[in-house]
């Protein structure tokens, strides 16, 4: 699952993010953008690498958010072991202590 998610965050959002910058020029709506900058090759490179810098910046910032929701699932659960802990260590301190895991066997 790991390298799923590595996979997907590095180059899955930067490949939709090509996709869409792709879309102006080779897209449904082409021919009203090339009119509009009449057919000028160095527009449509000034457009696209400014585009591809904005898509590239936004498919890092997605990978960082999935990133960090598996970082607080781990927090989560080095939080319930905490508290957990601290429940077993009350019940210590107050005398209420009783073995759940532990089994006793006649021997």
């Amino acid at each position: 699952m790991g390298i799923l998610d590595s996979v997907l965050v590095k180059y899955g959002a930067v490949s939709v993010g090509y996709s869409v910058c792709g879309l102006p020029v080779f897209g449904p709506g082409k021919e009203e953008y090339l009119r509009k900058i009449n057919d000028d090759p160095t527009q449509i490179t000034k457009d696209y690498v400014r585009n591809s810098s904005l898509f590239i910046n936004l498919a890092k910032a997605i990978g960082r958010i999935v990133v960090s929701y598996k970082d607080i699932q781990n927090l989560a659960g080095y939080t319930t072991l905490i508290s957990e802990m601290d429940e077993v260590l009350t019940d210590l301190k107050n005398g209420r202590f009783k073995r759940t895991q532990v089994t006793e066997t006649g021997g």
